[in-house]
């Protein structure tokens, strides 16, 4: 079949009475048309695409998948067949093959700069800012106006410590669309990192008259207010935010803070309210490993391997370590098989959960999620400062080896992970509460991701490596 050619009149027809049926609800229907037209057609690669949404919707992933595949075999000469595959791999999390085929995409169409904004995306997801930032200026000279690729590079250029640059980007973005609440949100995020509050609450203020159901920037706008020693209005904005927006992550993780610096005390119950969201969990070995110590040796060769790994990656809170990519975007042995003893754990957790109305990380339980997991290895000295994870609903860490030195230093904890201690940039005006777990080989610790952590420096010659994961809830019990 030529598929350069003009489709017949009769084709066009049913292709539209096919997406007629669709857009009425009726998707059996819609279905059974498209496989008539395939019967007679079978290399009518967009109606094979059109069978392929269908299909996803019924959870037939399989063969959308080869209606995909068909489709771009068919008319690779088309950017649209490039674009559906491309989504199709992003919604099911296949990030490592979603990366390979927006490359290959990036260079069959050098000229279509949406190939290269996704291409961008999935880069900066995957923590490789420089490679998005090239990515992104690519689509740049393509829409030297567009004030979203500005935005985009700006985000990648600030992550790599360029304050100044990044504020720069992000003000011609807003010149270029003076309503663009993003650029006005990203500005103030950048303004926060060079030091002018002042200039970053302006920033803010105008992101949220922008977009007032924008939860992140008013959770920003609350912080900037924190951090210029506005302690009662931050704190009435976080509660506001959490009423408004659910459970902001940060909104939770800064509205005790914040009553604590406003009142020169942490509230009352801090450390036990701590105690009862962290459980210590023991992973069972999963098939294929006879033990969980022949599990562990497993997983730290692999870490100790693994290429995407990165001394003291920028943005991120680790130091003298370091730090693979995200390890379930190219899934392998033996994470694949630690992944399924994880969930198991995970799953054991969620089921002991008494849901608990309103409350942050007990007011609600996932049904379904998705895993980000990436590894950890700390050297002499190494440890990682207070944060916490804003892209996840539970956190956790999993201690694959220890250092035998480990406690041995001046402090009988050192190398133990700490929770409640606020970041290092804060100036706290109130003695934190804190409470310190020791990590044990085999044991992983499962907490809300609004819980700020850090690990205390070890001395030693052995290296800590652990794994570090998020859980991303896709629907709720």
């Amino acid at each position: 079949m030529d598929d350069q050619k003009q489709p017949a009149p009769d084709i066009l027809k049913r292709r539209k009475h096919i997406l007629d049926l669709y857009q009425a609800g009726k998707k059996a229907e819609a279905e059974a048309a498209a496989r008539a037209l395939l019967a007679e057609q079978p290399d009518d690669a967009e109606t094979l695409s059109a069978l392929a949404a269908l299909l996803i919707e019924r959870g037939m992933v399989v063969e959308a998948e080869a209606s995909l595949l068909r489709a771009l075999e068919l008319a690779a000469h088309s950017p649209i067949p490039w674009i559906n595959f491309g989504r199709f791999l992003q919604q099911h999390g296949r990030w490592s093959e979603a990366l390979a085929h927006y490359e290959r995409a990036a260079e069959a169409f050098p000229d279509n700069p949406l190939f290269h904004l996704t291409l961008g995306q999935i880069r900066q997801r995957a923590g490789l800012f420089a490679e998005a930032e090239a990515a992104f200026r690519t689509g740049a000279k393509l829409q030297p106006e567009n004030a979203q690729t500005l935005m985009n590079i700006g985000m990648v250029v600030l992550r790599q410590d360029r304050d100044d640059e990044a504020a720069a980007l992000f003000r011609r973005a807003i010149e270029l669309e003076p309503k663009l609440g993003a650029a006005y949100g990203n500005l103030g995020n950048a303004e926060l990192k060079r030091g002018d509050l002042a200039a970053a609450e302006a920033a803010f203020d105008r992101a949220t008259a922008l977009d007032p159901d924008d939860g992140l920037v008013y959770v920003s706008l609350a912080l900037t207010k924190l951090r210029r020693g506005e302690a009662r209005e931050a704190t009435e904005m976080f509660d506001r935010a959490l009423m408004k927006f659910g459970p902001e992550r940060r909104a939770a993780a800064w509205a005790p803070y914040a009553r604590a610096q406003e009142l020169g005390q942490m509230p009352g119950g801090f450390r036990a309210e701590l105690a009862r969201t962290i459980k210590r969990v023991a992973l069972t070995p999963p098939p294929g490993f006879a033990s969980i110590a022949e599990m562990n040796a497993a997983l730290a060769e692999a870490l100790r391997a693994d290429r995407t790994q990165t001394w003291e990656p920028a943005g991120k809170a680790t130091r003298k370590g370091g730090q693979t990519g995200l390890l379930l975007d190219d899934p392998r042995e033996p994470f694949i098989a630690f992944e399924a003893a994880l969930r198991r754990a995970i799953d054991a957790h969620f089921d002991s959960i008494r849901t608990e109305k309103f409350h942050p990380y007990f007011g609600q339980v996932p049904r379904t999620y998705r895993l980000d997991m990436w590894g950890t290895l700390l050297s002499d000295g190494g440890h990682q400062h207070s944060h916490i994870h804003v892209g996840g609903w539970m956190s956790g860490v999993y201690y694959v080896a220890l250092p035998p030195s480990m406690g041995a230093g001046e402090q009988a904890n050192d190398g133990w992970i700490e929770f409640g201690h606020p970041p290092p940039d804060f100036e706290a005006g109130f003695e934190p509460q804190t409470l310190v777990y020791e990590p044990k080989e085999g044991d992983a610790l499962f907490f809300p991701s609004y819980l700020f952590h850090r690990t205390i420096p070890f001395t030693g010659d052995a290296q800590r490596i652990s794994l570090a994961f998020d859980v991303k809830p896709i629907s709720w019990r």
